[in-house]
Protein backbone atom coordinates (compact mmCIF):
# COMPACT_ATOMS: atom_id res chain seq x y z
CA UNK A 1 0.00 0.00 0.00
CA UNK A 2 0.28 3.42 -0.47
CA UNK A 3 -1.25 5.35 1.54
CA UNK A 4 0.17 7.74 3.93
CA UNK A 5 -1.00 7.44 7.45
CA UNK A 6 0.63 9.44 10.68
CA UNK A 7 2.39 7.31 13.34
CA UNK A 8 3.99 7.80 16.47
CA UNK A 9 7.53 7.53 16.41
CA UNK A 10 8.18 8.07 20.24
CA UNK A 11 4.85 9.00 22.63
CA UNK A 12 4.65 12.27 21.81
CA UNK A 13 6.57 12.97 18.15
CA UNK A 14 4.30 12.32 14.81
CA UNK A 15 6.19 11.73 11.53
CA UNK A 16 4.28 10.50 8.07
CA UNK A 17 5.24 6.71 6.97
CA UNK A 18 4.03 4.13 4.75
CA UNK A 19 1.51 1.77 5.69
CA UNK A 20 3.09 -1.28 6.49
CA UNK A 21 1.53 -4.63 5.84
CA UNK A 22 1.67 -5.86 9.46
CA UNK A 23 2.06 -4.00 13.42
CA UNK A 24 3.14 -6.78 15.64
CA UNK A 25 2.25 -5.65 19.12
CA UNK A 26 4.14 -6.26 22.30
CA UNK A 27 3.95 -5.01 25.62
CA UNK A 28 6.58 -4.93 27.70
CA UNK A 29 6.82 -4.91 31.35
CA UNK A 30 10.52 -5.30 32.91
CA UNK A 31 11.94 -7.31 30.23
CA UNK A 32 15.39 -6.02 30.20
CA UNK A 33 16.58 -9.59 29.81
CA UNK A 34 14.28 -10.57 27.09
CA UNK A 35 13.85 -7.39 25.01
CA UNK A 36 16.97 -7.21 22.84
CA UNK A 37 17.33 -10.42 22.12
CA UNK A 38 13.79 -11.48 21.20
CA UNK A 39 13.46 -8.57 19.32
CA UNK A 40 16.36 -9.82 16.86
CA UNK A 41 14.96 -13.64 16.27
CA UNK A 42 11.35 -11.63 15.67
CA UNK A 43 12.77 -9.10 12.91
CA UNK A 44 14.90 -12.24 11.69
CA UNK A 45 11.61 -13.94 11.02
CA UNK A 46 9.53 -11.06 9.51
CA UNK A 47 12.36 -9.93 7.29
CA UNK A 48 11.43 -13.33 5.47
CA UNK A 49 7.87 -13.47 5.78
CA UNK A 50 6.64 -10.30 5.15
CA UNK A 51 7.69 -7.35 2.67
CA UNK A 52 6.70 -4.63 5.42
CA UNK A 53 6.17 -4.57 9.16
CA UNK A 54 6.37 -2.33 12.26
CA UNK A 55 7.32 -3.38 15.68
CA UNK A 56 5.19 -1.59 18.45
CA UNK A 57 6.07 -2.21 21.97
CA UNK A 58 4.23 -0.77 24.70
CA UNK A 59 6.19 -0.07 27.29
CA UNK A 60 3.91 0.03 30.76
CA UNK A 61 5.05 0.71 34.00
CA UNK A 62 8.80 -0.84 33.64
CA UNK A 63 11.29 0.05 36.34
CA UNK A 64 14.07 -1.35 34.08
CA UNK A 65 16.42 -0.74 31.26
CA UNK A 66 13.32 -1.90 29.49
CA UNK A 67 12.87 1.53 27.64
CA UNK A 68 16.45 2.82 27.21
CA UNK A 69 16.82 -0.92 25.62
CA UNK A 70 14.37 -0.02 23.23
CA UNK A 71 15.25 3.15 22.26
CA UNK A 72 18.44 1.75 21.82
CA UNK A 73 16.82 -0.70 19.19
CA UNK A 74 14.55 2.18 17.79
CA UNK A 75 18.44 4.02 16.90
CA UNK A 76 19.24 0.89 14.66
CA UNK A 77 15.80 0.26 12.92
CA UNK A 78 13.60 2.65 11.34
CA UNK A 79 10.52 0.43 11.95
CA UNK A 80 10.23 0.08 15.89
CA UNK A 81 8.08 2.10 17.46
CA UNK A 82 7.14 2.84 20.91
CA UNK A 83 4.23 3.81 23.25
CA UNK A 84 4.51 4.44 26.57
CA UNK A 85 1.93 4.20 29.79
CA UNK A 86 2.88 4.53 32.79
CA UNK A 87 0.73 2.17 34.82
CA UNK A 88 1.65 -1.52 34.78
CA UNK A 89 -1.38 -3.45 32.91
CA UNK A 90 -1.64 -6.18 30.50
CA UNK A 91 -5.22 -5.38 28.65
CA UNK A 92 -4.27 -1.59 29.00
CA UNK A 93 -1.18 -2.18 27.03
CA UNK A 94 -2.92 -3.89 24.69
CA UNK A 95 -5.77 -1.99 24.07
CA UNK A 96 -3.17 1.29 23.46
CA UNK A 97 -1.24 -1.04 21.27
CA UNK A 98 -4.05 -1.72 18.85
CA UNK A 99 -5.47 1.85 18.67
CA UNK A 100 -1.81 2.89 17.96
CA UNK A 101 -0.76 0.25 15.46
CA UNK A 102 -0.45 1.26 11.54
CA UNK A 103 -0.51 -1.94 9.64
CA UNK A 104 -3.16 -3.24 7.82
CA UNK A 105 -3.33 -6.57 10.01
CA UNK A 106 -2.01 -6.43 13.48
CA UNK A 107 -0.95 -9.31 16.07
CA UNK A 108 -0.49 -8.96 19.45
CA UNK A 109 2.14 -11.46 21.31
CA UNK A 110 4.22 -11.35 24.60
CA UNK A 111 8.21 -10.75 24.45
CA UNK A 112 8.54 -14.45 25.85
CA UNK A 113 7.42 -15.46 22.96
CA UNK A 114 8.51 -19.08 21.58
CA UNK A 115 6.25 -20.08 18.69
CA UNK A 116 7.28 -17.50 15.89
CA UNK A 117 6.00 -19.55 12.73
CA UNK A 118 2.31 -19.03 14.18
CA UNK A 119 2.55 -15.26 12.62
CA UNK A 120 3.17 -17.19 9.20
CA UNK A 121 -0.53 -19.38 10.64
CA UNK A 122 -2.13 -15.76 11.52
CA UNK A 123 -0.80 -14.04 8.38
CA UNK A 124 -2.76 -16.26 6.07
CA UNK A 125 -5.43 -17.10 7.94
CA UNK A 126 -6.32 -13.21 8.66
CA UNK A 127 -6.82 -12.83 4.84
CA UNK A 128 -9.95 -14.73 5.43
CA UNK A 129 -11.09 -13.30 8.96
CA UNK A 130 -11.49 -10.10 10.89
CA UNK A 131 -9.61 -11.96 14.28
CA UNK A 132 -7.94 -15.04 14.24
CA UNK A 133 -6.78 -16.43 17.62
CA UNK A 134 -3.81 -18.07 18.87
CA UNK A 135 -4.78 -21.04 20.36
CA UNK A 136 -2.89 -23.08 22.65
CA UNK A 137 -5.35 -25.87 22.86
CA UNK A 138 -5.21 -26.51 19.56
CA UNK A 139 -1.84 -26.55 19.71
CA UNK A 140 0.85 -27.54 22.49
CA UNK A 141 0.81 -25.92 26.04
CA UNK A 142 3.93 -27.23 27.58
CA UNK A 143 3.73 -24.62 30.67
CA UNK A 144 3.23 -26.03 33.99
CA UNK A 145 0.19 -27.66 35.42
CA UNK A 146 -1.44 -24.61 37.35
CA UNK A 147 -1.33 -22.42 34.12
CA UNK A 148 -2.80 -24.75 31.53
CA UNK A 149 -5.48 -25.60 34.90
CA UNK A 150 -6.52 -22.00 35.62
CA UNK A 151 -6.54 -21.35 30.91
CA UNK A 152 -9.08 -24.35 30.91
CA UNK A 153 -11.56 -23.19 33.52
CA UNK A 154 -11.40 -19.69 32.40
CA UNK A 155 -12.64 -20.91 28.88
CA UNK A 156 -15.25 -23.06 30.46
CA UNK A 157 -16.62 -19.85 32.14
CA UNK A 158 -16.23 -17.62 29.20
CA UNK A 159 -18.34 -20.47 27.74
CA UNK A 160 -21.06 -20.58 29.90
CA UNK A 161 -21.24 -16.98 30.58
CA UNK A 162 -21.27 -16.09 26.68
CA UNK A 163 -21.40 -19.36 24.65
CA UNK A 164 -18.19 -18.39 23.24
CA UNK A 165 -17.42 -22.02 21.70
CA UNK A 166 -13.45 -20.89 20.87
CA UNK A 167 -10.99 -23.16 21.96
CA UNK A 168 -8.90 -20.70 23.92
CA UNK A 169 -9.86 -17.14 24.29
CA UNK A 170 -6.47 -15.86 26.08
CA UNK A 171 -3.15 -15.14 24.82
CA UNK A 172 -1.79 -14.00 21.08
CA UNK A 173 -4.62 -12.41 18.44
CA UNK A 174 -4.31 -11.09 14.95
CA UNK A 175 -6.54 -8.60 13.41
CA UNK A 176 -7.57 -6.83 10.21
CA UNK A 177 -6.45 -3.71 12.24
CA UNK A 178 -9.38 -0.93 11.58
CA UNK A 179 -11.93 -3.03 11.49
CA UNK A 180 -10.57 -4.14 15.51
CA UNK A 181 -10.12 -0.30 16.16
CA UNK A 182 -13.25 0.67 15.45
CA UNK A 183 -14.58 -1.59 18.64
CA UNK A 184 -11.56 -0.79 21.01
CA UNK A 185 -12.42 3.10 21.24
CA UNK A 186 -14.51 2.40 24.27
CA UNK A 187 -12.53 -0.75 25.88
CA UNK A 188 -11.42 -0.11 29.56
CA UNK A 189 -10.42 -3.33 31.54
CA UNK A 190 -7.45 -4.74 33.60
CA UNK A 191 -5.46 -7.67 33.78
CA UNK A 192 -5.99 -10.05 31.46
CA UNK A 193 -9.99 -9.58 30.17
CA UNK A 194 -9.33 -7.08 26.82
CA UNK A 195 -9.35 -10.34 24.54
CA UNK A 196 -12.83 -11.54 25.98
CA UNK A 197 -14.29 -7.80 25.52
CA UNK A 198 -12.83 -7.87 22.21
CA UNK A 199 -14.33 -10.95 21.28
CA UNK A 200 -17.78 -10.33 22.39
CA UNK A 201 -17.86 -6.85 20.78
CA UNK A 202 -16.56 -8.70 17.48
CA UNK A 203 -19.05 -10.87 17.66
CA UNK A 204 -21.90 -8.39 18.19
CA UNK A 205 -20.41 -6.21 15.30
CA UNK A 206 -20.67 -9.67 12.92
CA UNK A 207 -16.71 -9.85 12.28
CA UNK A 208 -15.24 -12.96 11.43
CA UNK A 209 -13.28 -15.21 14.10
CA UNK A 210 -11.09 -18.12 13.45
CA UNK A 211 -8.47 -20.14 15.25
CA UNK A 212 -5.32 -21.10 14.35
CA UNK A 213 -2.59 -23.73 16.70
CA UNK A 214 -0.19 -21.93 19.00
CA UNK A 215 2.78 -23.48 21.01
CA UNK A 216 3.66 -22.24 23.87
CA UNK A 217 6.21 -22.98 27.04
CA UNK A 218 7.93 -21.18 29.56
CA UNK A 219 10.99 -19.36 28.84
CA UNK A 220 11.06 -18.37 32.44
CA UNK A 221 8.71 -18.06 35.19
CA UNK A 222 5.56 -16.40 34.70
CA UNK A 223 4.71 -12.66 35.92
CA UNK A 224 1.41 -12.94 35.58
CA UNK A 225 0.12 -16.23 36.68
CA UNK A 226 1.14 -16.98 40.34
CA UNK A 227 -0.66 -19.52 42.66
CA UNK A 228 -1.19 -16.30 45.22
CA UNK A 229 -2.95 -14.19 42.22
CA UNK A 230 -5.42 -16.51 41.19
CA UNK A 231 -8.24 -15.78 43.82
CA UNK A 232 -7.62 -12.13 43.05
CA UNK A 233 -7.97 -13.26 39.25
CA UNK A 234 -11.48 -15.22 39.41
CA UNK A 235 -12.96 -12.29 41.14
CA UNK A 236 -12.27 -10.11 38.61
CA UNK A 237 -13.27 -11.95 35.94
CA UNK A 238 -16.29 -12.87 37.46
CA UNK A 239 -16.93 -8.88 37.96
CA UNK A 240 -16.09 -8.17 34.74
CA UNK A 241 -18.35 -11.15 33.20
CA UNK A 242 -21.25 -9.48 34.82
CA UNK A 243 -20.78 -6.26 33.96
CA UNK A 244 -20.77 -7.67 30.25
CA UNK A 245 -23.44 -9.27 30.89
CA UNK A 246 -25.53 -6.42 32.01
CA UNK A 247 -23.91 -4.12 29.02
CA UNK A 248 -26.05 -7.06 26.52
CA UNK A 249 -23.06 -9.23 25.63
Amino acid sequence: MQKQVITLEHADKAIATTVPALTVIIPVHNEEMLVEQQTRKLIEHLQGAVETFEVLFVENGSADRTLSIIRKLQEEFGFIRHVTLERADYSTAIVAGIKAANGRYSVTMGIDFVDLKVLDRCLIAVQDSDIVICSKNKGLDQRPFINRLVNRSYNLLARLFFGLGFSDIEGYQAYDTAKVQKITADIRTNAHLCNIWILLKARKSGLRITEVPLIVYEKRASKFMKISRIPYLAALSLIEFTKLKCKGY
